[in-house]
């Protein structure tokens, strides 16, 4: 198979193809909020000692990191529809599997900072005072966040990429509208390709901000 490279139909494309980076980092950015607030929620639950609770809190993390993402898109917005009547549109679908699966995820990691955080702190809270809530609240959870603030990190530049997948949904994001141009140049290595090198610089950026974030944190 003979294949000639043609790379002009990059900047033929270019505004096309960044123009959905915008709806991308949307939907990161909304999943990973929500993810991050229920990941927590549920991580505060699985370590109560009601059982009820903590058994609710085992049951949502182990359905939602064994259900594979896409899978979980298509149920929301096609299947959810079909049994109950309830349409979604693809943006709220898109940002509520994508925050479910993470929060899934994240729930396991806050849960390893709060199990790190020495039990002589709760119990000098209490002595000061505190009310179990106000102990999670103004004692534990800040110092658990740091601890795992490199994984939150990481947990959001996995986001961006995996956002990619709610181009199934129809929402024109960066990958849906390199899916649209290559049906039209039938270049597809060279469109693809593209697509990967703005998620290589996005990345490298990221991690580069994190990795200062996480030194400040470290100072201070």
């Amino acid at each position: 198979m003979n294949y000639t490279f043609d790379w002009s139909v990059i900047p033929d494309n270019f505004t096309v193809l960044l123009g959905g980076l915008g709806t991308t980092f949307t939907i990161a950015i909304a999943a990973e909020t929500f993810a991050l607030v229920l990941g927590l929620i549920v991580a505060m639950l699985r370590t109560q000692r009601v059982r009820p609770l903590r058994f609710l809190a085992i049951c949502f993390v182990d359905l939602f990191r064994a259900i594979p993402l896409l899978v979980l898109l298509i149920w929301l917005y096609y299947g959810l529809t079909i049994v109950t009547g309830i349409n979604l549109d693809p943006f709220t679908a898109g940002v509520l599997g994508l925050g479910l699966v993470f929060a899934a995820n994240l729930a396991e990691v806050y849960r390893s900072g709060l199990e790190a955080i020495p039990p002589g702190q709760r119990e000098a809270a209490y002595t000061l005072g505190l009310s179990r809530w106000q102990t999670n609240y103004a004692v534990v959870v800040p110092q658990a966040v740091r601890l795992v603030l490199p994984a939150l990190g990481n947990s959001f530049i996995a986001m961006l990429k995996d956002a990619t997948l709610v181009s199934i949904l129809g929402l024109t994001e960066i990958m849906r509208r390199a899916q649209i141009v290559v049906a039209f140049t039938f270049r597809p290595f060279e469109i693809y390709t593209f697509v990967a090198l703005v998620y290589l610089v996005i990345v490298v950026v990221f991690s580069r901000i994190l990795a200062a974030g996480e030194r400040r944190a470290a100072i201070r």
